[in-house]
């Protein structure tokens, strides 16, 4: 079975002890519990017992104290101790003195349990917010809205004359990656180095599936990708970190990986989420040559946000540009951020011989991913993909400005390193982010605090805003954000 998250997290409070789970841990998992109608306690023991449905929570597993959870959460302990008392009304729980609350036997699958990061929590249930600054979405490239309500415009239909089933993608739009990629992007490409995947997190799932075994080490960023660590932590795998916060420690990387010998190292060089910064052009070669000395160890470029910069300056080439047939650099990109998340567009360019262990494992999980939106994208990526990045970049110009200049007037005392380009800011505030993400939820604004993007549970004091919804929004979304760090963040149990 796959071990929960909170099952290796350290600390009493975050670990919870043997067959418990921590306040941090168990805060994450609640997503955004607080933003429907109704007695916060009774919202409480509602998200409670379903995760208990789903597996998240086990049966037996013991939850963390009144006093520690409160915390957590910003709300009074008679909020936690009323939640507590409507599980065990509904016979969800159960307290023995000295033994504390536990979940009680119910009906789930071992596989329901697994290790989930609570970054996602958010994303899969129904919430009412005035903003939401945790997702780093686009909003629909106007060309590519035209060519979706007119197919024939962009010579889609050619796909309905085949069977349909491409696990190694549609090869019209293979072409038109590889072309991308050798033309645009300074990385030679052939069509049989690149597969399509669905998304740029189907990308990553599929490369870690094939190269890295349970209990092998893995070394990231920290702060990195939370969709990655999330891939990771349900392959098994032992993530490590690197303090990435100002940018990546060259000297740090090799020593981790002479001292690891990692199954892989997974990098973002341009525009970094969540901090936004490029790797310089040293550093790209000092791990061009560390690829070199350790070909055992694939080291994958995420270039999902490569051609996001906020200024003038074109991205710099991907690391695999500097030894373009060395095997163990990959790189994986995405239209995901640049047209539109619901085209699912990804890639995976690598030797082909990795390619083929790719297509397998895709083929076996979806035959495939859905061929005419593939032939969309290649007659966008050949007839208007520079329309497209232009446009992209005015829009995203606007947004940043937006919600860093609200920031700056509202909260003048968080800091955050200047973004080159990507779609997110990565704050440091002052106090707990954790504390801070809850009371952000009362005033109708959901953040990530940090240490969902940390492979350490660290970064406590920082959160990601993505500055992806429209300027005015983001204008309110920071005089919210200061409305909630500029009060008491204890509710009492009725409110």
């Amino acid at each position: 079975m796959a071990e929960p998250i909170w099952a290796s997290m350290a600390g009493s409070r975050r670990a919870g002890g043997p067959g418990g789970i921590g306040a941090v841990a168990l805060a994450d998992l609640l997503g955004r519990w607080p933003t429907a109608d109704g007695p916060l306690y009774r919202l409480l023991a509602t998200r409670i017992a379903r995760l208990a449905d789903t597996g998240e929570l086990p049966a037996g597993l013991r939850l963390p104290p009144e006093r520690d959870l409160a915390a957590a959460l910003s709300v009074s302990r008679n909020t936690v101790a009323a939640a507590y008392q409507v599980l065990r009304d509904e016979g969800m729980a159960e307290s023995r003195q000295g033994a504390g609350t536990r979940i009680v036997p119910h009906r789930t699958t071992p596989a329901a349990v697994h290790r989930a990061n609570g970054f996602f929590a958010g994303l899969l249930e129904n919430s009412v917010l005035d903003a939401d600054l945790t997702l780093a979405a686009v909003d629909c490239a106007p060309q590519v809205a035209v060519a979706l309500a007119d197919p024939s415009a962009v010579r889609a239909e050619s796909v309905t004359a085949t069977s349909g089933y491409f696990p190694l993608g549609w090869p019209a739009l293979r072409t038109a990656i590889a072309r991308h990629l050798t033309e645009r992007l300074g990385l030679p490409a052939d069509p049989a180095e690149v597969i399509v995947t669905t998304g740029g997190q189907q990308a990553m799932d599929l490369l870690i599936r094939c190269e890295v075994l349970p209990g092998q080490p893995v070394v990231v960023e920290d702060p990195t990708f939370p969709g990655a660590l999330d891939a990771l932590y349900r392959a098994g795998a032992r993530v490590i970190g690197i303090p990435a916060g100002t940018g990546l420690d060259p000297d740090r990387l090799e020593h981790m990986v002479r001292t690891h010998r990692p199954a892989m190292v997974y990098l973002i060089p341009t525009h970094h989420n969540p901090t936004g910064l490029v790797m310089p052009a040293g550093h790209r070669r000092r791990v061009a040559r560390l690829a070199a000395a350790h070909p055992d160890t694939l080291f994958v470029d995420d270039m999902t946000l490569a051609e996001l910069p906020l200024g003038d300056n074109p991205p710099p080439p991907p690391l695999a540009a500097l030894a373009p047939r060395q095997p163990n650099l990959v790189s994986v990109g995405s239209l995901s951020k640049l047209y539109w998340g619901g085209l699912r567009t990804g890639w995976v360019r690598a030797s082909a011989g990795l390619i083929a262990r790719i297509a397998a494992a895709k083929a076996a999980a979806d035959l495939g991913s859905a061929a005419f939106p593939q032939a969309i994208a290649a007659a966008l990526l050949d007839d208007e993909h520079d329309d497209i990045v232009k446009w992209r970049q005015e829009w995203l110009r606007a947004r940043h400005d937006a919600l860093s200049g609200a920031l700056r007037a509202h909260l003048p005392e968080w800091t955050w390193p200047e973004p080159d380009g990507g779609l997110t800011l990565w704050v440091r505030l002052q106090g707990d982010s954790g504390a801070f993400a809850q009371a952000a939820l009362r005033h109708g604004v959901a953040v990530v605090p940090g240490r969902l993007l940390s492979a350490s549970a660290g970064a406590s004091e920082y959160l990601r805003l993505a500055f992806t919804q429209s300027p005015d929004v983001l204008a309110r979304s920071a005089e919210a954000l200061a409305r909630a760090g500029g009060r008491d963040q204890r509710l009492d149990s009725t409110a």
